[in-house]
Order: C-alpha cells, then structure tokens, then sequence
C-alpha cells in the first residue's frame, strides 16, 4: 500500500513536470515567432513603406507629367480659341465686304433703272413701228445695204422698221432702186423706206477729208419728220446685232433731247474752248432724239446757230454737244459701241471719262460682248483695203447676205479668199450672243 502511494506520487510528480517543461517549452516558441513575425512584419512595413515612397513618387512625377500636360493643352485651347476667333473675324469682314458689295449693287442696278427706266412695257403680240434715219452719199451705197441687212436680219417678227434715209441733191437714182430691193426680200410689211432730198442744206458748214455736208442732215429731223415724237439716227458705218425695239422704248422726258454713248472725253477740251463746261460728251453717230422735245423748245434752229457761230472741230458733233450738253443724257454703251480691239480697251475709255458718268462694269461687259450696234468709228472703215480694222469680219459677214456680195468685194478691190479668210475669225458661237 505504502509503496503504491509512492508511485502515484512520483507518477503526478512527472506528469506535473512534464506540463510545466511542456508550458516553458511552448512559451519559448511562441516568443521567437513573435520575433521572426515581428521582423518579418517590420522587413514588410519597409519594403512597403519603400513602394509607398516609390508610388507617391511616381504619383509626384505623373502629377508633374499631367500638369505639364495641362498646361500644353491649356496652350493649345489657346491657340485653337485664337484661329477660330480670326477665322470668325475674316468671315464676319468677308460677309461685311459681300453685303457692301450687293449694296453697291443694287444701288447701281437700281439707278440705271432709275435712268434708263429699263423698258418700257413691249406687247410682241403686236405689230410695232420702228423709226430710224440715215444720212447718205455715194460714197455709202453699199455700207447703207450691208447695215440694213444686217437691222433686218436679226429684226423680231412684230417689229416694223420705217427708214427715212436723208440723201444729197447728187445721190444716184440707180442707187436708190438698188436699197429698195431690200424691201422685196425682206418684205414690205416689215420694211417702209423714205429718201428725202436735202438739196442744198448746210451747204455752208464745215467739212472734211472724211466728213461732208450729208453729216449735218441729222440735225434737221425735228422739221424734216412733224409728225415722229423719237427717232433713232444711225450712221452707216454700223451693224447691227439685235432688235432695236429694247433701244428704241428707252425713257425720254420733256427735258431730254437725245441720247448717246460716251465719245472719247478729250473731245470735252473742244467745248471748254467755248465756255462750257460739261462733264459729258456723246458721239453724234448714233442718237435716240426727242423730236417732240426739240421741236417744243426749237433745238434745230439753236444748233444751226452754234454752226454759224463757232468753229467746229468736229463738225456736227460739236454744234449738237454744244447746245444740248444740259439736256442730253448717255445711252448704254451696248447699243453705240465702238469697234474695241479688247475689254482692256474698252475700260481705259471709260476710266478717262469723268466719274459722275462712267458706265458700270456690267455696262461694259454688255457693250463688249453682247452689243446691240457696233459702230466703225473712226477715219478707216472694214471695206478700206490694206487696213486692219478690229472686228471687220463681221461686216462683211452681212456683206456676204446680201444681194451685192460679189459686186462689193470688187467694187472695193479685194479677192473673194481674203475675204473668206477673214470670216474665218468668227467663232462658231459667236461672241455677241
């Protein structure tokens, strides 16, 4: 009994023993795993604090990074801001520049309908009369033929040209059968003539090596035709490219004797000699006249006095700008324009003539390529030989209409070939239409 209380003894001793070794044991590793947790975990605090470090670096460089950015795009938006508020400033001076423009415009369109008062309303369901005057010698037999055909190739079917051509005491008989053949071709109800023997009228005046008395004749139409209100004169030295009806129902008020294009503005020199001062001076060779008006306030017999009375350079022309230069207004440079050899041309005339009386640009455009009349003005004529006269092909394109073709080209010395040369240089669409 006493020995087996002994061995329990020693057995609760041991047991006792081994759990206290067992605690110390277990004590001793939990604290060199709390030192290796405890280094581990101070290894990894700094590495992450080193990443940490690094990020908040990198963040730094790329705050950097995108401020610079910001700042270039800052620029950018600038400078994009910039060109759109020019670009928009250009546009806003473009379409300021386009509306003075159509302004300009408009105000020009709406004077020249003040002045021209465009056309009078044209009824072409009806006939209409057209009157025109001539004034010829022997000399112009054919040219008067050629501009006749030409007037009454390119007339409209309702309108009626009556020609009342004034001629000298010495005008040939046969010559006067030979123009009224162009009534038989044409027709009689489209065509009436009247030759009226001036005999000697103005026998006095002054003339010159390409200017004869006939040239006067004009200016006694208001007597010659009591009972024609308008008249279109024309010169023989013309053709004709279009109806004269649009020409011809132009405005014409009381105070207004006649209407013609703009003559080289040097010429005005002439009239300052006398004391007058106009600031427009208009070529006698083709006229709207008023002959109601002139025979109201007796022109005929005023311009007959200027003739007595004044030397005249260039004779007609002179006497009729001197007495009517108040009371004569342009007419479109498309119905008397002359034989231009350029557009160029064309505008340095009308820039020597003063500014308050300048055709527009489309004025000149029409009258240069879309004439009605184109006048050969000037010493030498498209049938001269040996000259080269701008636009003379188309003269004698209408020669070549007429009955007389063959009986002109010799009459004035050229051969059939140069002839048909020269008509060569006409395009096939024609500039004038």
């Amino acid at each position: 009994m006493k020995y087996r209380i002994t061995y329990l003894a020693l057995v609760f001793v041991c047991s006792i023993s081994g759990c206290i070794i067992s605690v110390l044991k277990y004590g001793k590793n939990i604290n060199n795993y709390s030192k290796v947790t405890n280094s581990t975990n101070i290894f990894n605090e700094t590495n992450q604090n080193e990443k940490t470090k690094n990020n908040t670096h990198n963040i730094n460089d790329k705050n950097e990074i995108i401020k610079d950015n910001d700042f270039i795009k800052e620029d950018e938006e600038e400078e994009k801001k910039k060109r759109e508020e020019e670009k928009k400033k250009r546009e806003e001076e473009e379409k300021k520049k386009r509306e003075e423009e159509e302004r300009k415009k408009l105000e020009e369109e709406k004077k020249k309908r003040e002045e021209e008062s465009l056309v009078k309303e044209i009824d072409y369901s009806k006939k209409h009369v057209i009157h025109i005057a001539l004034n010829i010698d022997n000399k112009y037999l054919y040219p008067t033929i050629v501009f006749l055909t030409s007037l009454l190739e390119n007339r409209l079917p309702t309108t009626i040209y009556d020609v009342h051509i004034l001629t000298s005491q010495y005008f040939n008989s046969d010559y006067i059968t030979k123009i009224k053949t162009l009534i038989d071709k044409y027709g009689k109800e489209f065509i009436k003539m009247e030759f009226i023997n001036m005999k000697d009228a103005f026998k006095k005046a002054i003339t010159g090596t390409h200017i004869s008395t006939v040239a006067y004749y004009r200016i006694a139409l208001p007597s010659l035709l009591p009972n024609v209100d308008r008249i279109i004169y024309t010169d023989t030295d013309v053709i004709n490219f279009k109806d004269l009806t649009e020409m011809y129902n132009l405005e014409l008020k009381d105070n207004i004797y006649l209407r013609g294009a703009l003559d080289y503005a040097d010429n005005m020199r002439e009239l300052r000699s006398f004391g007058i001062r106009a600031n427009k001076y208009v070529n006698s060779g083709i006229l709207l006249m008023n002959l109601k008006s002139m025979r109201k306030y007796g022109v005929e017999q005023q311009i007959k006095d200027f003739i007595n009375t004044h030397y005249l350079d260039h004779h007609d022309q002179t006497a009729i700008n001197g007495v009517c230069y108040n009371n004569m207004e342009k007419l479109s440079v498309k119905y008397a324009v002359f034989n231009f050899d350029s557009y160029k041309s064309i505008v340095k005339y009308n820039n020597d003539q003063d500014k308050l009386v300048r055709y527009s640009e489309d004025e000149l455009k029409q009258g240069f390529y879309s004439p009605t009349l184109l006048h050969y003005a000037g010493w030498t004529k498209p049938w001269d030989k040996g000259n080269n006269i701008k636009l003379s092909e188309y003269w004698w394109y209408y020669a070549k209409k007429t009955d007389y073709y063959d009986e002109i080209i010799r009459h004035y010395g050229f051969s059939m070939n140069t002839i048909e040369i020269l008509l060569k240089k006409i395009p096939k669409k024609w500039r004038f239409f």
